[in-house]
């Protein structure tokens, strides 16, 4: 029986120590729940393992991890340069194992994870590149950034650069393999939406949880209406208009002159006598007999010739000869 008491003694014991040992297990299993719970400090899914990083020029190159698969293609793409605030691409689809390569150009960008619905503000937990600055692409070769594609989910990225402007609210945005319901567009206009901030009470639907107050309070009765206006007093009676002045009668107007009176005709100068006539027989003189023509006839002339044959006197003065100065004979 003794032998017996102490087998049953040893079994109650190894009882209670497993009744212990699973105490003990499940308070740790709390503890580090509660503690998880506190600090936020749960296991994110990123669906990237970041490879290296790289601050271009002398500096080393920074092995963060190695690939946990076979690599696949890799994805070249270029943040920030001469294209602007863009990534380019700005969206890529990529299978597990594949590679994405950042090249870091001017002026001074990040890669930083964030949610869909909250483009601008980094995931807890998620890729952050950190700024990789390049000033106007003087450092060669210039920064990069690696890391290896883990599955098919979506990937939303930013750059989270506020100076001078805020980037993300630029449209300065990427994504790996975005689907139909959620698209890199969507993804980005949302960014220039929310200007690089995300308000916590905004949806995915764009609805806000904050209650309008309400306006159901009853409303003072209006005022009693007043009583009419008395009416306006009628206006004065015109002024009588004083009388126009009289205007004084205008002047009958100047009687016409008469006219002046006629001038009395020129009198006609004197004609001078013709001269009397003389011998011509005795002057030695001979009359010569003609013809001629003119516009309304035949006519006839003579021409007294000799000399002093003509008379004196005669013509003095005169155009055109002296009307009966010749004789006739």
């Amino acid at each position: 029986m003794g032998g017996s008491m102490m087998n049953n003694g040893a079994s109650d014991k190894t009882s209670m120590d497993k009744s212990a040992s699973m105490m003990n297990q499940g308070a740790n299993q709390k503890n580090a729940m509660d503690m998880s719970s506190a600090t936020g400090s749960a296991t994110v899914d990123i669906s990237v393992t970041v490879i290296s990083s790289y601050k271009g020029g002398n500096a080393p190159m920074e092995q963060i991890s190695q690939p946990t698969m076979a690599k696949g293609m890799t994805h070249m793409v270029t943040v920030g340069g001469d294209a602007g605030l863009v990534f380019s691409p700005s969206t890529i689809n990529a299978a597990p194992g594949d590679m994405v390569h950042f090249t870091f150009m001017s002026q001074n960008h990040t890669l930083t994870q964030s949610t869909f619905p909250k483009p601008c503000v980094k995931m807890q937990g998620g890729v952050d590149s950190g700024f990789l600055p390049n000033p106007n692409n003087t450092i060669s070769p210039p920064p990069t950034y690696m890391f290896q594609v883990k599955d098919m989910k979506p990937s939303w990225f930013y750059c989270k650069q506020k100076k001078p402007a805020v980037h993300c609210g630029k449209g300065m945005t990427f994504s790996i393999n975005p689907t139909a319901d959620k698209t890199q567009t969507m993804f980005m206009q949302m960014a220039m939406q929310q200007n690089g901030t995300a308000a916590d009470t905004m949806s995915m639907g764009g609805s806000s949880s904050m209650m309008m107050p309400s306006t159901s309070m009853a409303m003072p009765p209006p005022p009693a209406s007043s009583p009419p206006p008395a009416a306006s007093p009628p206006p004065p009676a015109p002024m009588p208009s004083a009388p126009a002045p009289a205007m004084p009668a205008s002047p009958p107007p100047p009687a016409a002159a008469a006219p002046p009176a006629a001038m009395p005709p020129a009198a006609a100068p004197a004609v001078p006598a013709p001269p009397p006539p003389q011998n011509l027989a005795a002057a030695g003189t001979s009359m010569s007999q003609g013809t001629g023509t003119m516009n309304n006839g035949q006519c006839s002339c003579s021409c007294l010739c000799g000399v002093a044959a003509f008379p004196a006197g005669a013509g003095v003065g005169m155009w055109g000869g002296y009307s009966g100065a010749v004789e006739m004979s």
